[in-house]
């Protein structure tokens, strides 16, 4: 059985890491908006097999380690090695003073980390829109978007904090009931805002020769190579009204949206699914979309 454990990296290490990551255009992460900030070297054995940069928060009454970024020349299928390895992190998190550690793996490492105690939280999904196809989930065309209405963005910013942070709590996404959602409540002041940014996409799902609401979505654009390259769709939520689920309705409003945002120039849509929301993930992978990462936590 190999042995697996987490020590601080050494600072000619950690500075070469640094340069290599910057130079492959994916820096480390950084110290911004955490309380602490750690690179450890991963060691199976008596060999250093990688190396993982942990933050450290506290977030209301609970102290979360996040596992920001894991890289070891370890193969997936060493699962045993893995579980070890999930395991030491948890370990070095608690004993830093850590309630709670996060991370999200590729789908073939998740379930090492499950081994070890970690549960599922939420699942990133990605489509990458081809613009010669046509449109994917619009069978029926039943459902057609438009933008809301500033009266529609006012009331959605007020709803969606609580639906959001009762999605985040079922799902073990947030470190405890009634822990601070900073960055999310500052995007819905933006989107409650007169003149909401360009980037935040805020679309009403409409159905019948009237136009009658039938749900909403919103989503975030964004550049990930840069200003001159292409857009893509982070999903932040998509529902329907109540009286209109359980109509089959939610493939026909995403595939509105795909349709839309394919006339935008987007080329890849991301979007991420609770642990417990089966359907949708069903939905989205029977679909075409791939998985992306798995999203995981662990109570310590």
């Amino acid at each position: 059985m190999t042995s697996v454990r987490v020590v601080p990296m050494a600072d000619a290490d950690l500075a070469r890491w640094r340069a290599d990551q910057a130079a492959a255009g994916a820096p480390l992460p950084g110290r911004d908006d955490v309380d602490d900030w750690r690179a450890l070297d991963v060691v199976a054995g008596d060999v250093v097999v990688g190396g993982a940069v942990l933050t450290l928060k506290r977030e209301g009454p609970v102290v979360r380690c996040a596992v920001r970024l894991l890289q070891t020349t370890v193969p997936a299928e060493r699962r045993e090695v893995w579980s070890h390895l999930a395991d030491a992190l948890a370990a070095h998190a608690r004993e830093w003073g850590a309630d709670v550690v996060t991370t999200a793996v590729a789908p073939a490492l998740a379930g090492a980390f499950q081994h070890a105690g970690y549960l599922a939280t939420m699942t990133g999904v990605s489509k990458r829109l081809d613009p010669d196809a046509a449109p994917e989930l619009q069978d029926d065309r039943r459902v057609a978007v438009r933008p809301m209405t500033p009266e529609e963005r006012q009331r959605f910013a007020e709803e969606a904090r609580e639906f959001l942070r009762a999605g985040m709590e079922r799902a073990g996404v947030l470190p405890a009931p009634g822990a601070p959602m900073a960055r999310m409540d500052d995007q819905l002041r933006r989107i409650a805002g007169a003149s909401p940014p360009d980037d935040e996409l805020l679309m009403t799902g409409t159905m019948g020769p009237d136009g009658e609401p039938v749900g909403r979505a919103w989503a975030t654009l964004v550049r990930p190579d840069g200003p001159e390259g292409p857009v893509d769709f982070l999903g932040n939520t998509l529902d329907l009204f109540e009286p209109f689920r359980g109509q089959g309705l939610t493939k026909s409003l995403l595939g509105a949206l795909v349709r839309h945002v394919r006339a935008l120039g987007v080329r890849d849509v991301h979007l991420r699914v609770y642990a417990h929301d089966a359907a949708a993930r069903r939905t989205f992978l029977e679909h075409g979309a791939g998985v992306d990462d798995v999203h995981l936590r662990r109570e310590l």
